[in-house]
């Protein structure tokens, strides 16, 4: 019988083990209480920590949305949440990270949401998912508000579970206001967050004895940019899910009036909690083709479920909207003879009636930092001090991102993007076409006049809801890399059909895997190839592999030369992603980027 020879190095050698525990602790934030739109929190974790696991460290705080003054009172009342991909991520604009007594800056992320949004979009699964709806505030798709005509699946459709309101029960009849009584209100959402920056996803201990601690500084986004309608309620987003027009008493013709209807079980509308709209909500309806929008609006004035049967006047059980008005039927088309009618919501369109800018806002309270230290025994604490005093180096490498940012106008074609590189061990880049434009915050809760992603027939319409948090095509043909005098890649990388919403090119999808895999970002699905398209380039393949950017000439050459340019100007927000390096000394400490 022949047995193998095994060399004794193979097998595994027991070393000393350092005996550690975990305790959990939560430090308050340093500046306030409770913290509005554009707002800065200051969070500090003390020496006295010693050892912090950050990868579970966990900031946690409290978010209340609420209406603009005077939206209820005027009757443009509607359901709001926050993006439903990233949930109380989207309230982060920046995060900055320093030692304890800000002499170095370790790490700073400007466009936090943006880097989020793009991780989310692509690392993700129905896993991940899931507890981002548990612990980030993010809303996931409840089968109970799908669609019955073949739209696309959405989370931000969701009015049964949504965690921002208050869940209506059963079937009871609504006649009070939105947010006028606490069974049908918004309601807190509290949230433990994993911070998306390169030290609080590095598994190794951090010694924050030997920093004098760590100081966060974060600053909250623009109030503008961060809210969302329900997307079964908009003309401009997803239509064809919105609910349908029954009847009142089995016609509507063209020119008459009606202060109440009842609503088609199209769309799975089968009981007053999975309905959508609001009292005190303004509507009005509009054409499936989305070529009419009836010109005539009213409020609800109630929402009822009304029991039908054999015999009975209403046939099938339906719901029934009674509104505080006459509407008349302006759109040129009698029902059911000339096709369905959406009901849409007007709120936020018709601000202007009312108030002279439809801004809802936030505030952020009981902000604190629940901080994961590590004890380890005391012989181990000495003798690590010791040997700093004896002239010894600790080194801490973290994996984080440096965003260039780029401004390009509509107008130019041909844009070569230079970018003035410092990083000496980058692994990838990662640069997102944000939409520059400008929009009030009614034009962006209400997609008006945004990026068109796709043309969907089912959908009928597909405006960007998540303008400037996501990246945009925008009719880009082509895109090519020079750097190091090289061009990379050989050929230019088409995205012509990406652009043209009906397909997705093979080297795009080759190219941004290979950069999501070295930024750390783990490529689990491109579904978002559209509503967050990026442009990538892996600069070093392998575990281990960097690159040197340092002293190089760095460009980005994109094309617009399609049948039809732009349709916006473009913020670039270039994500560099490197390995920076702590160095701590008995004299002080060093950041090597």
């Amino acid at each position: 019988m022949f047995v193998p020879f095994i060399k004794m190095s193979q097998f595994f050698v027991s070393s000393d083990k350092v005996k550690t525990g975990q305790t959990f602790v939560s430090v308050p934030s340093e500046n306030g209480l409770e913290y509005r739109p554009g707002g800065r929190i200051d969070l500090y974790i003390p020496p006295t920590s010693k050892f912090v696991d950050l990868s579970q460290t966990k900031l946690k705080f409290e978010v209340d949305i609420a209406l603009p003054t005077g939206a209820v009172g005027a009757s443009l009342a509607a359901r709001l949440q926050l993006d439903a991909q990233t949930g109380l991520h989207s309230l982060i604009r920046s995060v900055r990270v320093f030692t304890g007594r800000k002499t170095a800056l370790l790490e700073e992320i400007e466009g936090y949401d943006v880097l989020t949004a793009l991780r989310f979009d692509y690392e993700t699964n129905q896993n991940l998912v899931n507890k981002r709806v548990l612990t980030d505030g993010a809303t996931g798709y409840d089968p109970a508000c799908r669609g019955t005509l073949g739209t696309t699946k959405t989370p931000a459709a969701n009015c049964l579970s949504n965690p921002y309101f208050t869940r209506i029960q059963d079937n009871t009849k609504l006649s009070t206001s939105f947010t006028s009584a606490p069974e049908n209100d918004f309601q807190g959402v509290v949230g433990e967050l994993e911070l998306n920056t390169g030290l609080f996803r590095n598994e190794a201990v951090f010694p924050a004895l030997l920093t004098d601690g760590l100081f966060l500084e974060i600053l909250l986004q623009d109030q503008k940019k961060v809210f969302r309608q329900l997307e079964s309620t908009m003309r401009n987003k997803r239509l064809g899910l919105n609910p349908i027009f029954h009847s009142t008493n089995g016609s509507w013709k063209n020119g008459t009036a009606i202060s109440s209807f009842f609503v088609a079980r199209d769309q799975n509308q089968t009981s007053v909690p999975v309905f959508p709209f609001v009292v005190g909500q303004e509507i009005s309806f509009v054409t499936l083709d989305n070529a009419s929008l009836n010109a005539s609006t009213a409020a609800i004035k109630d929402i009822e479920y009304v029991t039908g049967g054999t015999g009975t006047a209403v046939g099938t059980s339906k719901i029934k909207v009674t509104l505080d008005g006459n509407v008349s039927n302006t759109m040129g088309e009698s029902y059911p003879n000339d096709g369905d009618i959406h009901i849409v919501s007007q709120s936020v369109e018709d601000f202007g009636n009312a108030l002279l800018e439809y801004q809802p806002t936030y505030t952020v309270s009981n902000v604190e930092m629940v901080v994961a230290q590590i004890s380890v025994p005391d012989g181990y604490e000495s003798s690590m001090l010791a040997m700093m005093r004896e002239g010894g180096t600790m080194n801490y490498d973290y994996r984080t991102f440096t965003n260039y940012r780029y401004s390009q106008v509509k107008d130019d074609l041909v844009a070569n993007i230079r970018l003035p590189l410092i990083e000496s061990r980058a692994t990838s880049i990662l640069c997102v076409p944000t939409d520059a434009t400008i929009y009030t915050s009614a034009s962006s809760l209400a997609a008006d006049g945004t990026y068109q992603i796709d043309f969907d027939e089912d959908d009928e319409t597909s405006f960007a809801t998540r303008s400037g948090l996501v990246g945009i095509p925008d009719q880009l043909q082509n895109y090519q890399l020079i750097y190091d005098g090289k061009i990379n890649p050989s050929r230019k990388v088409d995205t012509a059909k990406i652009s043209g919403g009906y397909s997705i090119s093979q080297q795009w999808c080759i190219e941004a895997e290979k950069a999501l895999a070295m930024a750390d970002i783990e490529p689990l699905s491109f579904r978002a190839f559209r509503e967050n398209f990026f442009i990538g380039r892996a600069l070093a393949l392998g575990r281990n592999a960097v690159y040197d950017a340092r002293g190089k000439d760095f460009n980005l050459q994109v094309e617009y030369t399609g049948a039809s340019g732009p349709a916006k100007n473009h913020l670039w927000m270039n994500f560099v992603s490197h390995i920076r390096r702590l160095v701590i000394k008995q004299g002080g400490l060093d950041v090597q980027v």
